[in-house]
């Protein structure tokens, strides 16, 4: 799996008392040191184990292994991390608005990860590790988007320094990449692929997760606001902006459809590279992740150049080149350069059709209507999106890459990555016919009356 890709809301939250009265020049320094490290810290422990846990499975497929999976589980597997991006975020935040305090619960949802992971790497049925996987991301999931939270509640409304904080994030997955597919195999003088397959990755993001868990306890306290979030206000909205705004409606499917092939790359990446025996997978993977943060800092200059409808348009064509090279790509000779273009361009997939998309229904959308348009958007991609993006991998996995009855499956990976170039493909029609490929204005210069 890759790195979580649920923004934070970018609605500016109610500040914490200690912040109150703060301005940009007064954020204290080692505040912002402090909320940069947990965001590290909490992006360690998925990067561990789920960019790896593809192999582990595979390498316990069938005849192979323990036998514990059958043909399609790498695709199955992933509809638990879709589940996770659709209800729990919004339950876990309504209760730390409304009861609980906010490094409160975070501790309490990492201590809850540490201990599904043990019993994960215990499991002995596809079942239960299915029925784990799914109850271990109904709190990491929410643990992510309430560090995005705890930051910008103590960041005085100053959301110019969210940025740096959320990219400390992203080197806290690079740097678990690198722990579990270099440090790791060099310290213990084994081969990647052997620590890659086993449930050692599980089991040091155990001992992550409670590290996370301790330091949460440090951070700045931030009490509950006290006011309970109202269910029903929230989908009255979400229905008014579905009736009455079918450039939202568009914009909403075009994204689901861009972000279903998605899962192409996140749940088999690993194993790819694992079976065309390219050593240090996780490591070689987190070049995608290092590339996101140029993104990143080059996507407002983007934006102003080209306007958001064209930056989207490119995270698509980025999709379909980036099938194209893995499906033709080896691990010797120049069909390696076509794996290193495949890995690399996964900053441009993400920062250009996740984080684009976000900005642009957060500007696009009026104030009364930007959390709901937020929320629709997350719900259609992370969560639907992936959903269906995970069905259709697993599907494709029993038919391309485990068949029934091989003792040795043959993976025919052309067939499988060009399937998801074929998607991105569909994708990118679809947005030609509902949205166009006509320049949008800027975020800032939208008219009144094409708001959402």
């Amino acid at each position: 799996m890759s790195e979580p890709v649920s923004p934070p809301p970018v609605v500016d939250p109610p500040l914490s008392p200690a912040a109150e009265s703060a301005t940009a020049s007064e954020i204290d320094f080692w505040l912002l040191v402090r909320l940069s490290s947990v965001m590290f810290l909490q992006f360690v422990p998925p990067g561990l184990w789920t960019v790896t846990l593809s192999s582990y499975i595979g390498a316990n497929t069938g005849t192979e292994g323990s036998g514990m999976f059958d043909s399609s589980f790498v695709g199955i597997a992933g509809i638990s991390g879709a589940i996770g991006a659709l209800v729990s975020p919004l339950l876990f935040g309504a209760l730390a608005d409304s009861w609980f305090r906010t490094e409160r619960m975070i501790a309490l949802m990492n201590l809850t990860c540490a201990g599904l992971l043990a019993l994960l790497c215990s499991a002995n049925s596809q079942g239960w590790f299915l029925v784990v996987m799914i109850a271990y991301y109904q709190f990491s999931v929410p643990a992510i988007t309430l560090n995005y939270s705890i930051a910008l509640r103590h960041l005085a409304g100053q959301r110019q320094y969210f940025p740096a904080i959320r990219v400390s994030g992203t080197v806290g997955w690079i740097v678990a990449m690198w722990i579990v597919g270099s440090i790791i195999p060099w310290w213990w003088q084994q081969s990647s692929e052997s620590v890659e397959t086993s449930t050692w990755p599980m089991k040091f993001a155990i001992v992550a997760h409670l590290i996370v868990a301790l330091y949460a306890l440090t951070l700045p306290k931030t009490p509950p606001l006290g006011t309970a979030t109202s269910w029903r206000r929230l989908l009255d909205g979400c229905l008014q902006l579905l009736s009455g705004h079918p450039r939202l409606v568009r914009f909403l499917l075009v994204s689901f459809c861009a972000t279903v092939p998605a899962q192409f790359y996140n749940l088999f990446a690993n194993l790819y590279l694992n079976k065309l025996q390219i050593p240090h997978a996780a490591t070689k993977l987190s070049g995608g992740q290092v590339v996101e943060i140029f993104c990143m800092l080059a996507l407002p200059m983007l934006l102003y150049r080209w306007g958001p409808k064209r930056v989207f348009v490119i995270g698509i064509l980025a999709w379909i080149v980036r099938y194209v090279s893995l499906a033709f790509g080896d691990a010797s000779g120049w069909p390696m350069l076509l794996v290193w273009i495949g890995i690399l361009l996964h900053g441009v997939c993400y920062v250009f059709v996740y984080i684009t998309g976000f900005i642009y229904v957060d500007h696009a959308a009026t104030p009364q209507t930007q959390s709901a348009a937020q929320g629709l958007l997350a719900l259609v991609t992370t969560g639907l999106g992936h959903l269906v993006g995970a069905l259709v991998t697993g599907w494709l996995q029993a038919r391309y890459l485990t068949p029934p009855g091989s003792v040795v499956p043959p993976y025919d990976w052309q067939a499988f990555f060009l399937t998801g170039a074929f998607g991105s493909l569909l994708s990118l029609g679809l947005f030609w016919l509902l949205m166009g490929f006509k320049r949008e204005v800027l975020p800032g210069e939208i008219e009144p009356d094409e708001a959402v």
